[in-house]
């Protein structure tokens, strides 16, 4: 303990001698340890509590010596490039922060600390002052409370909320001193087949094993842990003069190396890759919400297109996804506001030329009277769940518009088809929400042929047939729709209880001028009609393909050769004027026989 001072702590200093023994009677004093360095990082004063704590009994033994003396391996061996940054103007996230490190005793043993660092100036030159309380004493309530909210139990490396703690300190660093950072979310693949395959246990043991390898081999990083499930994140400084690119091709060097060698887990042994997604902060953005928002975008980008690759999020995606977002919030108002419509487009009959019957495709015009094309609206709305909607809106028309004309000699003999989405067809109760509608509207259900593509056969066959059985029971018809792009069996064709199949356009390409073309959709329509369905050709668009085709005895085609999709009163004028014009065809070829006998 110091020599007791007669010099009183509170009021002012009468002298500068008096104002100095003060300020040492405080420094030697705190419940603090304070450490002072210079800029190359040797210590040049430490207080009393510093002695005490670290267990050194003189300041000889410290002052003149590396800080990284009293650091924990995991900490000294970057402390050196902490001070150069900072010294350049790269600030980090060292200085004026409150952290939580693991210090090192004289004897060696490790224990926690807060460290606060400060910066001052004496004279010209630069020196850092840190302020350390142990924590070796904090409760064991704590602790506990500490690893449950920032620690993952199955891998003990840092969770998610970790990692959104380091996400802002580095987002902060990145503001002040103009750094930037590599956010990455990394995946094990084919995780759900290790699971089947090897069981749930040996599953989680590959979790822990890959975090331990990805943890050796990407030190230094500013953070690394266990997002969910397969999934792990790492956050990275991008050194001056280094593209993301780079660094990203780098950081995948080492994850290959680091999994290059098989895993072995009790009996059972196999080799692992990992897909990676990246993106630059604060150059995307300046949130740690966004930033991992765009770091799950990145990594499922990377899963759909570059499989155990690593895939960089550029601006082109953030504003697709953005474009994307807004549209989905857009077609849920649209569906709420009515700006879908039907339109309806003719199918011909090639023999005979006759009107055949028609498709209900759906349309939207905005508030504004801008249209949205299909193309563009369509996508978005079954990746966001939002088809079943507009599925069941189209069936909806279609039927309002069977019940209207009832009444009509001509109108009342058309034929709808109408598309359905797997996601209607995995409703348990849609044969029965059908049949409900048919009532309400009473209309016929040989007045509908729902059109079900060959890839929503293949993805469910089981539960697609059971459905078609029951339409079928109902009596309502089906097409087997874009035939030909999908992955159904010609066994799986057999047994489905369709009465048509619709060839997709693209199997119009070359015809008639290239002759393998030509061999390929004759072969499709020849066996379609072995196999009793009726065929239909979409996207005719010139005559001479609408002979072609003729010419193979299709059944029905549709195109804009025909007709282009119509609005609702158009199409009825169609069909009116359709029906008259064959009709007096009809006449004129019967007058033509009569006076020829």
């Amino acid at each position: 303990m110091p020599a007791e001072s007669t010099t009183p702590i509170f009021g002012p200093a009468k002298t500068l001698e008096e104002q100095i023994e003060r300020l040492e009677l405080v420094f030697h004093n705190t419940n603090d340890s304070i450490v002072s360095i210079n800029k190359d990082s040797k210590i040049v004063a430490v207080n009393k509590r510093t002695l005490e704590t670290f267990g050194y009994e003189s300041m000889s033994e410290l002052v003149g010596e590396r800080v990284e003396i009293l650091m924990n391996e995991t900490h000294s061996p970057h402390h050196a490039r902490y001070i150069m940054d900072y010294i350049q103007g790269k600030r980090g996230n060292v200085v004026n922060n409150l952290r939580r490190l693991w210090a090192r005793r004289k004897n060696g043993s490790v224990f926690p600390v807060d460290i606060h660092v400060a910066d001052y100036r004496f004279g010209d030159e630069l020196y850092f002052v840190a302020f350390l309380r142990e924590m070796s004493n904090v409760s064991e309530f704590e602790d506990r409370v500490h690893l449950s909210l920032y620690y993952d139990q199955l891998t003990s490396l840092p969770n998610k909320e970790a990692l959104s703690i380091s996400l802002e300190t580095a987002l902060r660093a990145a503001e002040s001193n103009r750094m930037r950072f590599l956010l990455m979310e990394m995946g094990i693949d084919q995780m759900r087949a290790i699971n089947t395959t090897f069981g749930m246990e040996d599953g989680n043991n590959v979790i822990r094993l890959v975090g331990k390898r990805l943890e050796h081999a990407l030190t230094p990083c500013d953070f690394f842990g266990r997002g969910n499930g397969d999934r792990f994140s790492a956050l990275f400084e991008i050194r001056p003069g280094h593209s993301a690119a780079e660094l990203a091709e780098s950081i995948q060097d080492r994850i290959q190396d680091a999994l290059s060698d098989p895993f072995e887990f009790g009996a059972a042994r196999a080799s692992i890759t990992l897909t990676t997604g990246g993106v630059e902060v604060p150059m995307l953005t300046t949130t740690a919400s966004t930033a991992l928002r765009f770091a799950d975008m990145a990594y499922f980008e990377a899963k759909a297109s570059h499989r155990g690759e690593v895939y960089l999020l550029t601006e082109a995606d953030v504003a697709r996804v953005l474009q994307t977002a807004s549209l989905v919030h857009k077609i849920r108002d649209a569906l709420q506001m009515q700006e879908f419509f039907p339109v309806f487009q003719p199918k011909i009959d090639l023999a005979t030329g006759r009107f055949a019957a028609a498709e209900t495709l759906i349309r939207w015009r905005t508030e504004a009277g801008e249209m949205i094309p299909p193309s563009l609206f369509i996508p978005v709305a079954e990746n966001a769940d939002l088809i079943e909607g507009i599925g069941r809106f189209i069936f909806l028309e279609s039927c309002a518009a069977i019940q209207e004309w009832k009444s009509d000699p001509i109108l009342s003999q058309v034929k709808l088809a109408v598309n359905i989405s797997p996601k209607q067809l995995d409703r348990e109760n849609f044969v029965d929400f059908v049949e409900r509608t048919l009532g309400s509207f009473d209309i016929p259900a040989s007045a509908l042929e729902f059109e079900i593509t060959e890839t929503t056969i293949a993805n469910n066959p089981v539960k697609t047939l059971a459905a078609i059985e029951k339409l079928s029971e109902l009596g309502i018809s089906t097409s087997i729709d874009d035939f030909g792009t999908g992955h159904s069996s010609l066994s799986m064709l057999r047994e489905v209880k369709a009465s048509r199949a619709k060839v997709d356009r693209s199997f119009l390409t070359g015809v008639p001028e290239d002759e393998k073309s030509n061999l390929l959709l004759r072969n499709i329509i020849n066996l379609m009609r072995d196999m009793d369905l009726a065929v239909t050709v979409e996207g005719v668009e010139t005559e001479e393909v609408a002979n072609y085709l003729r010419n193979l005895r299709c059944s029905e085609a549709q195109g804009f050769f025909f007709a282009k999709p119509m609005e609702k009163a158009d199409f009825e004028t169609f069909v009116q004027e359709h029906a008259t014009t064959h009709k007096c065809a009809e006449q004129d070829e019967k007058a033509d026989a009569t006076a020829a006998r």
